[in-house]
């Protein structure tokens, strides 16, 4: 089962990665184009959300079987975990706010409805949609660096030592 787990969360990773990316480069060229402080802090926080899925392939690569995380690596883990975990409202936000300009669009549709044929921009669905998914995958990647260190912490605590169970064996 450790090995599905590990192909299905590296492939949340890549997913979630592109989709981060893409907003931060959509973010910064916001930054670019209206000159708003407010899209510099969406694109440092996407580049957080990025970095989360990085870290995900550097623990499952250099440490998962049975390599206890100590020192630096550590250290920067905890840090970027914890970032990316107060980054959930950030993303809450997104979603909440992306429901809410297409229940609008809706909304305005309607309005418009009774003279033309006017339907709301599917733009809005699918940026609703988008969000959603980018929140899913960060409880999902979030979720699954807790069970690789758990499985590694796990693994490294009852890994025994070659004399001791020579000892066992003896007796």
């Amino acid at each position: 089962m450790t090995r599905f787990w590990l192909i299905i969360l590296r492939i949340v990773c890549i997913i979630q990665i592109l989709i981060a990316v893409f907003q931060c480069l959509s973010s910064f060229a916001g930054l670019v184009l209206n000159g708003e402080f407010i899209f510099l802090l969406q694109s440092i926080a996407f580049a957080f959300i990025a970095i989360l899925p990085i870290m995900t392939f550097n623990i499952s690569n250099n440490y998962f079987p049975d390599k206890i995380i100590e020192g630096k690596p550590k250290k920067n883990f905890n840090r970027i975990f914890l970032i990316n975990f107060l980054l959930l409202s950030f993303l809450f936000g997104f979603v909440f706010q992306n429901f809410k300009d297409y229940r609008n669009a809706v909304k305005l549709s309607h309005e418009f409805s009774v003279a033309t044929k006017y339907g709301p921009p599917s733009s809005y669905l699918i940026s609703v949609i988008i969000f959603c998914a980018m929140l899913i995958f960060h409880f999902c990647i979030l979720y699954g660096h807790y069970w690789m260190r758990r499985y590694i912490n796990n693994n490294a605590n009852r890994k025994q030592f070659d004399f001791e169970m020579q000892d066992e064996t003896d007796k």
